[in-house]
């Protein structure tokens, strides 16, 4: 008599089983996440690639443990929704090429200190978050889900050290504030999308005299009942602001996105930015309180002016998310002939008009002629 290969007991026939079932979900919800379309119940699926990786991992181990039956099917299907898993995060790992060259030096006078946090609404741990600034001392500071309460919490004790500040408190979980040691040249609010998420646009000014532009961010997440397309505008409208500011300029703030995503990848292109993050570990921010889902929603983007000195995650301050912890070095000079953002294509235009489109169908962005990005000249 022939006894099929996995029944040599029942913990082996229930193993094979799960995996087989593992890699026929994590297959489906990779070929759903390849989808081009704002609807939240895909565009969720940007987010855990380095869990469904993991996950994988596990059950194609599993799959050649029990020696599974279909196995010429179930294997390449496995193996196939793990390399799409890890093509979009592997870039983000400690031993891959860094996209923003690091800067082993800098003058004092071109050091750029800052350090972003969303500091979760509904946390009332005022001193923790205080402290942590206060510890950490950057040049530039952005808080994020700032209402009344926390607001005059924050400006207590930061105003004396920060002369220079812009708030914008809201009951919403979309308030925003940033304060700075570097004098404001200009500072602005925008709404570039609508729906009560502010921007802040600002001129910082240097010691030599000198500006650099700050662009700071929160759009909305996808979730049940909102699609991504308010995100996707605001994201595209502020790629088209930033490669009009002049440099250098950075951008930082809480994208509820991922920077492997499609979208913020037409940013970076828009924009014409690079990502310190990738090549420096995954630095994952969010959820601090779930350490089996995290994954990088505050980010920092440049121009190719600055060099990296130090890119990193800060400690545990009772939020919902990490800080992120970025010092640069200005000298165009020096790190601009070593790095170059992704280029500025003609697919890249195209993508970001269609994302405009999409939004302004669903009355959440404007219309596709607000871009003003074109593909240069040969």
């Amino acid at each position: 008599m022939v006894v099929r290969s996995e029944q040599g007991s029942g913990v082996r026939v229930w193993s094979a089983r799960i995996a087989r079932f593992l890699v026929i979900v994590l297959a489906l919800f990779t070929a759903v996440s390849l989808v081009a379309a704002d609807a939240w119940w895909i565009r969720v699926f940007d987010f855990p690639r380095l869990q469904f990786a993991m996950v994988l991992t596990i059950a194609l181990a599993l799959l050649l443990f029990t020696r599974s039956r279909r196995l010429w099917l179930w294997l390449p299907l496995g193996v196939a929704a793990l390399a799409v898993q890890l093509w979009q995060v592997v870039p983000y790992f400690g031993f891959m090429p860094q996209q923003a060259v690091s800067a082993d030096s800098c003058e004092p006078a071109d050091r750029l200190h800052v350090a972003s946090l969303n500091v979760l609404q509904s946390n009332r741990d005022f001193d923790r978050a205080i402290a942590y600034v206060r510890e950490e001392n950057p040049d530039v500071f952005l808080a994020m889900e700032n209402d009344a309460a926390w607001t005059d919490a924050l400006s207590a004790a930061l105003d004396a050290d920060y002369p220079h500040s812009m708030k914008i408190p809201q009951p919403n979980t979309y308030g925003m504030a940033l304060w700075s040691r570097l004098p404001f040249a200009e500072v602005e609010r925008n709404e570039l999308a609508g729906g009560g998420t502010p921007s802040i646009k600002a001129r910082l000014t240097r010691a030599d005299g000198g500006v650099m532009t700050l662009f700071a961010v929160h759009p909305r997440p996808p979730r049940p009942g909102q699609d991504s397309g308010q995100r996707d505008a605001e994201l595209v409208l502020l790629a088209d602001l930033v490669r009009d500011s002049g440099r250098p300029t950075l951008v930082v703030g809480d994208f509820n996105d991922v920077g492997w995503s499609s979208v913020t990848e037409t940013f970076q292109r828009i924009g014409q930015l690079v990502d310190p993050r990738r090549g420096r570990g995954f630095n994952a921010t969010f959820d601090a309180t779930n350490p089996l889902m995290r994954w990088p929603l505050d980010h920092v983007f440049h121009t190719d002016d600055f060099g990296v000195l130090r890119f990193a995650k800060g400690p545990d301050v009772g939020s919902d998310h990490y800080p992120l912890e970025v010092e640069l070095c200005l000298s165009p000079g020096e790190f601009a002939p070593q790095q170059e953002a992704p280029d500025l294509t003609r697919e890249a235009v195209e993508d970001a008009r269609e994302e405009l489109e999409d939004a302004s169908k669903g009355g959440e962005g404007f219309e596709a002629d607000n871009l003003t990005a074109t593909v240069p000249d040969d």
